[in-house]
């Protein structure tokens, strides 16, 4: 610090040097002013927007914090105290504290966006929806406010409706490309490809670098059906983006529904789980703030470590996350299985290693028979074929050998990623789950009952693992395809309820005019048709090497699940999903 300038001289310098990105400087300098006035709100306000910038969130909140004390009715300052507790994931405090910012500034902007976002985030859709369209009555003509108002209306699935806040923003700024990819997202979803290329194609025109732009054009050319053009689009984006976790998982699912090329498919999926992991436990970020853990996903993974360890399988950081992971798993011993915790700073650079490695069990590149050669697969066709609807049980599904490769597969992979409400783990073939033993199963179903396969692309493959503890899994919905293939693998002796653990299928489909979220998500809505439609069920229990097939476009959800609480008891089901029926 110059001792010689005065404080407003100091203070004056500060603000420049923070301005030309010269933050230690800067630094140094509102700290000295700040000893000789330590409750002047300008000095703390703009030490938290320096900390804030530096990426240091809890430094930032503590000089947010105080200046707010300073000066209570700072809306600036509230907004920016709950931004940086919403970067600690202390959401609850932060809507708080958005609220307290609202309640100052009820017409800004800026303030509608980050509650609305927030409230987004913890699926609080209503209550996002009613922030954004707040300050739209202020700012009719705000583009930030009309695209998120766009997002979460497309969330409730809500597409005509968001397609209108998207076109009204396009009237103010017509080649944004943050407008125009939403409208091509949300044109997409309406099944409206021709249009939706279109506008990706004037965002890629206006806008050759905006990697977003070359996604949304990748999307709308799959749907066409024109997949080599979508591939290049995919890696358009990655070439300018090679860190966007879209793209890779975009190119991956696209290069899946062309699966003709194994080693291709197989490692873009392991690129995008590769890119995917670096994203959520590298983000420079976490050495500040730490990591927030769902109770249930850190169970699953401290029993998979465990596995690993016992198996005698040398992961990079193991041992460690091992410690950590414990310990931390200890801690939240009688929290509910939803329940979250927070790793510190110091205790992720434990997990950190363990995490972020992409561990993928070595799989055979191919098998005699990975479906079962001793079942009448010609009959089990016609059975198939003739049901009304169509819905078929198969037992002794998968050959031995390949029974065995793909529990070992789901056992040792770090593929188990996505986390879900009713605390179950999801895995997919453009983020890892996948090998040339999951892709053989694909073909030899084509070649074995080609008359329900026909000429059908591999839209999507998945898994999911399930939280013992908890009764629910999938809640009731259909799928987009046109075949859906759902085995599971868990050994019979670990289902506690031999009649149940398994699926329900409705023998009603979903209306063809329904979009993604109504079909997918809208529970109360499905039930209430069901009813209307007076639909009866039928009900699949659990088997160790079953496989379901049915019609994809009915209706169907998990069955209630009990099973040993222990790693390898966990219910595992694989799911293939062929062609393509509803949007």
């Amino acid at each position: 610090m110059n001792a010689s300038l005065a404080p407003a001289q100091q203070m004056q310098l500060a603000v420049h040097y923070h301005s030309q990105g010269l933050l230690d400087a800067a630094r140094s300098l509102y700290e000295g002013v700040l000893k000789q006035f330590p409750t002047e709100f300008a000095v703390l306000y703009h030490l938290g927007l320096l900390e804030s910038q530096a990426g240091h969130p809890e430094r930032a909140a503590g000089y947010f914090g105080r200046a707010v004390q300073s000066s209570p009715q700072n809306a600036d300052a509230l907004n920016n105290l709950a931004f940086t507790l919403q970067q600690l994931g202390r959401d609850t405090e932060a809507l708080a504290t958005y609220e307290q910012a609202r309640a100052l500034l009820p017409d800004d902007a800026d303030i509608a966006i980050n509650l609305g976002l927030l409230h987004k985030k913890l699926q609080q859709l209503p209550e996002a929806l009613a922030c954004l369209e707040r300050g739209l009555q202020a700012h009719p003509a705000h583009t930030a406010l009309l695209c998120n108002q766009g997002n979460v209306l497309q969330r409730l699935g809500r597409q005509p409706e968001a397609l209108s806040s998207y076109e009204r923003a396009l009237a103010v700024e017509p080649d944004n490309p943050v407008v125009l990819c939403n409208l091509s997202n949300a044109l997409n979803e309406l099944a409206r490809y021709d249009e939706a290329l279109a506008r990706a194609e004037r965002a890629t025109e206006a806008h050759p670098k905006h990697a977003q732009a070359w996604v949304e054009r990748g999307n709308a050319l799959k749907q066409l059906g024109r997949i080599p053009e979508a591939v290049a689009s995919c890696e358009k984006a990655i070439a300018l983006d090679p860190a966007m976790v879209q793209a890779h998982t975009n190119l991956a699912a696209t290069v899946l529904s062309d699966s003709v090329d194994t080693p291709r498919v197989i490692a873009a999926g392991r690129r995008s789980l590769e890119v995917f992991l670096q994203s959520v436990y590298r983000a420079p970020a976490l050495r500040h703030a730490g990591l927030a853990l769902s109770a249930f996903r850190l169970k699953h993974d401290v029993q998979q470590a465990q596995w690993l360890q016992a198996h005698g399988h040398a992961v990079p950081g193991l041992a460690p996350f091992l410690k950590t992971g414990s310990a931390l798993l200890q801690q939240a011993k009688d929290w509910p299985p939803g329940g979250t915790l927070r790793a510190s700073a110091k205790e992720l650079s434990s997990l950190q290693e363990f995490l972020a490695t992409p561990w993928l069990h070595a799989m055979p590149d191919a098998m005699p028979d990975v479906l079962n050669p001793e079942n009448d697969w010609l009959a089990l066709e016609e059975a198939y074929l003739a049901g009304t609807p169509e819905i078929l049980t198969i037992d002794h599904f998968l050959s031995e050998p390949a029974l065995k490769a793909f529990q070992d597969f789901a056992h040792a992979s770090r593929v188990w990623h996505g986390e879900y409400a009713n605390s179950y783990l999801g895995a997919f073939a453009n983020r890892g789950f996948n090998s040339p033993l999951h892709l053989q199963l694909a073909r030899e179903l084509k070649q074995r009952m080609p008359r329900v396969f026909k000429d059908y692309l591999l839209t999507q493959l998945w898994g999911f693992k399930y939280e013992p503890a908890v009764t629910r899994g999938i809640n009731v919905h259909a799928d987009f395809a046109k075949v859906n293939l759902n085995f599971w693998i868990a050994p019979s002796e670990h289902n506690l309820d031999p009649e149940s653990g398994g699926l329900k299928v409705y023998d009603v489909p979903a209306p063809a005019d329904w979009t993604f979220e109504q079909y997918n998500a809208d529970s109360a809505r499905i039930y209430e048709f069901l009813a209307q439609h007076t639909a009866g069920c039928v009900t699949v229990p659990h088997r160790c090497n079953r496989a379901v097939l049915f019609n994809s476009a009915l209706f169907h959800e998990t069955d209630t699940i009990r099973f040993v609480d222990r790693y390898e008891a966990r219910r595992v089901n694989m799911t293939y999903l062929f062609g393509q029926q509803l949007r």
